[in-house]
């Protein structure tokens, strides 16, 4: 019998932006080891939003469109899914921390 095959990821690269950090789409593209090309896909399908356009001046991005662009790398990589479902996982996800959020603030009081 053949093992099943297992695929080793890259490990993220880490690092702690400062909060008001905005990053040039060139920027976002070294540190996230995503092309250019899946970047802007992604903001095109509505996965990711810049926090400033290119009619704007440009693209940017902010360390939370950072973050949700790794995770969608991470899901595309080893879910294998396509856009409408990383759509739908990041959808269910943004829901997950939506309540747990509001259950801590539950807690506290």
């Amino acid at each position: 019998m053949n093992a099943p095959q297992t695929r080793t990821l890259p490990a993220p690269e880490v690092y702690e932006p400062a909060p008001a950090a905005r990053y040039t789409l060139e920027e976002v593209v070294r540190l996230t080891h995503l092309p250019r090309r899946q970047i802007l896909r992604y903001c095109q399908c509505g996965l990711v939003a810049p926090v400033t356009a290119p009619e704007a001046g440009g693209w940017a991005f902010n360390d939370e469109g950072l973050r949700r662009l790794r995770r969608l790398d991470a899901l595309r990589q080893t879910c294998g899914v396509n856009l409408p479902a990383l759509r739908l996982i990041m959808e269910l996800l943004d829901e997950v921390e939506r309540l747990r959020r509001e259950l801590r603030f539950w807690r506290t009081r």
